[in-house]
């Protein structure tokens, strides 16, 4: 059956007295041949087997055909492969590799699923099932940790998610100027997705946060109770409530640090000790006439906060003028300017993250009409950041230059490959391109994954 049968054929210029025939009926030929990596990172992770084990599925099983797990890869997969937009399963449903990935025989005349079976699966968990698979997500990421991991870096920040019409709890949010959803993320310092939720635009900075910050640190500290742990966010996140919870936690375990942006105000800068560090550096910018920074620290307690804490301050001085900046953290054994410059502004690397995630995986496409199915279609896109991320962790052994590559250039570049497919009674043959510039690292990937289940290679 054609893969495209809607689109005529029709014959284009050619410099030869041949003429050139372009036609869009070739059935077993896939552009997506990477997609068979992606389920090879799946078997791994389990991922998408945890997920659709707590999505409902109260359908009649005499008339089932598409199961929860085939439809959780299918959406994982071309969301990972770039098709964001459900409708694409329309036609994507007929592609052979795909079919493949998702435990369909090549010539299987079903299928994958349409649009409206996805979309009716999108719609099918609840708010609580949501947070169930939330939690999945989180104690996935814990259990596939390294045995010997002695430190993590939990890197949390939140992003605008635009909302397109009447989206129930889309709310217009004057930071942004848009009408919005705000959802919070939490990554890793080596840039693992390590849970997300979905939240209404007009949602606080640290809305959530704390709960979600303690459920992770639970998990990890009872596989890891030596593990190092450390806490970074903007100054959105400067809560008493999670600073509290971070020291009682701290309390609990032990060696569990923050360090969180202070927004400014009138008494951070009248402090003697922030006003004497912004007199040197102003006094220093004539003589090197670029930015000069000094750094100072001092305790202070706002007046919802408990007890006085740690805060570094940065006095730099702009050709334009001051620019100051206010950090707190419960570190008090090193250097102010250690602190700042080399642990708090590192977790700057999130945006990066978080554009592999909006931008080469489409997040921010919630467009669904009620708001625990984009809560879900959230999750989804998680899904498909954590199989990315892992590709791209494994590729370090196979092609160097791809493990620090965006998602997108992985996609491009690994991906993004055509496959001929060919079924007979013995076997199943996918056929990569001869000219293929990354065949040896797809090989070898694809050789290191089967042979990390008994496969044989």
């Amino acid at each position: 059956m054609p893969t495209t049968p809607c689109i005529p054929n029709l014959t284009i210029p050619s410099p030869f007295k041949l003429p050139t025939a372009l036609t869009f009926d070739a059935p077993t030929i896939s552009s997506d041949g990477g997609a068979l990596l992606l389920r090879q990172i799946d078997d791994r992770l389990g991922l998408c087997a945890q997920v659709a084990a707590l999505i409902p599925d109260h359908r009649d099983a005499s008339r089932v055909t598409h199961s929860r797990v085939e439809q959780i890869r299918q959406r994982a997969f071309q969301i990972a492969l770039g098709y964001e937009d459900c409708n694409d399963a329309n036609t994507l449903r007929r592609d052979s590799v795909l079919k493949l990935a998702c435990d369909r025989l090549p010539n299987d005349p079903k299928g994958l699923s349409s649009q409206p079976s996805l979309s009716r699966m999108e719609h099918a968990p609840s708010a609580r099932d949501v947070v169930l698979i939330q939690w999945a997500l989180e104690r996935s990421y814990v259990e596939d940790l390294p045995t010997d991991t002695t430190q993590v870096v939990l890197d949390v920040d939140s992003t605008d998610d635009p909302t397109h019409g009447q989206q129930p709890l889309s709310y217009f949010n004057a930071h942004y100027d848009i009408w919005m959803y705000f959802p919070v993320l939490v990554f890793d310092g080596e840039g693992r997705l390590v849970t997300a939720r979905l939240r209404p635009g007009n949602a606080g900075g640290h809305r959530y946060t704390t709960p979600m910050l303690e459920r992770v640190i639970r998990l990890l500290k009872g596989r890891f109770p030596q593990l190092q742990i450390f806490v970074r966010g903007d100054g959105g996140f400067c809560a008493p409530r999670l600073m509290k919870c971070l020291e009682a936690l701290d309390d609990e375990f032990g060696d569990i640090d923050y360090a969180l942006g202070v927004p400014q105000n009138k008494v951070l800068l009248r402090h003697p000790t922030m006003v004497n560090a912004s007199k040197i550096a102003e006094a220093q910018f004539p003589e090197t006439r670029s930015p000069t920074r000094v750094f100072a620290q001092f305790d202070y307690a706002a007046g919802t906060w408990p007890h006085e804490r740690r805060i570094i301050a940065k006095a730099e001085h702009l050709e334009k003028g001051p620019n100051p900046r206010f950090v707190v953290t419960s570190m008090r054994e090193f250097d102010p300017r250690l602190i700042y410059e080399r642990v708090y502004c590192a977790r700057g690397q999130a945006e990066n993250w978080i554009k592999d995630f909006k931008r080469a995986l489409r997040a921010e496409r919630l467009s669904c009409t009620t708001y625990v199915a984009n809560a879900f279609r959230l999750m989804l896109h998680a899904l498909a950041y954590r199989l990315m991320h892992t590709l791209r962790t494994a590729l370090a052994a196979h092609a160097p230059g791809l493990s620090t590559a965006q998602f997108d250039t992985i996609r491009l570049r690994l991906l993004k490959v055509a496959a001929v497919v060919t079924q007979s009674v013995r076997r199943i043959v996918v056929a990569l391109p001869r000219s293929f510039p990354l065949a040896a690292a797809f090989r070898g990937l694809a050789a290191t994954l089967g042979a990390a289940h008994g496969m044989a290679a």
